[in-house]
């Protein structure tokens, strides 16, 4: 039985907040508007959340601990650091191709034309759960290199950079940018982990070259 209190109907909210904030734009969806889309009264809807501000941040929280999780089983593979770092590359790939909606919500989040009013201390830890997914990468950079399977750059730069990497590509994606330019999205993400690859490896540790994986074991995006 659904309640007020109900795990179901918390869900219902953010996912239906996510669509309103996506297609009608974070101003001008009401909270009373929320409460109409996932079926519920609006006396459910404040037991679950004060404002609609906490709302965005429960759905960007969705999406972060999402990601991080990904990221954490690629950093704790075992395989070598240029191997691993590969594998949070196709971990962003495989969320952005199978949430979207999360994807484009996060990137509402960290887009200053946006506008969204989230409160200071909103903000903050939306911003410390950006960085925690930089920590990951990072954490794994100073492995190889420690490690001497990777180049000494400077760990949170060239964490960041590969964030900043993946995010473009997908971005570019979405915008049609690479439909305009007749390249397809698998071969831009084979051609950026292969050129950041060779220029960040030392010496593997193993015989495996750092390209993408074959077709039939990496998830495929649209091209």
């Amino acid at each position: 039985m659904t309640t007020a209190a109900s795990p179901d109907t918390r869900d219902a909210i953010l996912k239906a907040a996510r669509v309103l904030f996506l297609t009608r734009g974070y101003h001008k969806t009401a909270m009373r508007t929320i409460a109409r889309a996932a079926g519920i009264s609006t006396g459910p809807l404040y037991f679950h959340f004060a404002n609609k501000a906490e709302i965005f941040f429960h759905i960007c929280l969705q999406a972060n601990n999402r990601l991080l999780a990904a990221f954490t089983a690629a950093a704790g593979s075992g395989e070598a650091a240029g191997l691993r770092l590969r594998a949070m590359f196709l971990a962003h790939w495989d969320f952005f191709t199978t949430e979207p909606e999360l994807f484009a919500i996060l990137h509402l989040a960290e887009n200053p034309m946006a506008g969204i009013d989230l409160p200071p201390e909103l903000r903050e830890k939306l911003t410390s759960l950006r960085h925690q997914l930089i920590a990951v990468m990072e954490t794994v950079i100073r492995e190889g290199i420690a490690a001497g399977e990777l180049r000494a750059f400077d760990p949170p730069a060239l964490a960041l950079l590969l964030h900043s990497v993946a995010d473009g590509v997908f971005q570019s994606h979405k915008s049609g940018a690479l439909k305009d330019a007749g390249v397809g999205l698998d071969a831009l993400i084979a051609t950026a982990i292969g050129v950041l690859g060779h220029g960040m490896v030392l010496i593997p540790r193993t015989g495996a070259a750092l390209t993408p994986s074959s077709p039939e074991s990496a998830p495929r995006g649209p091209a």
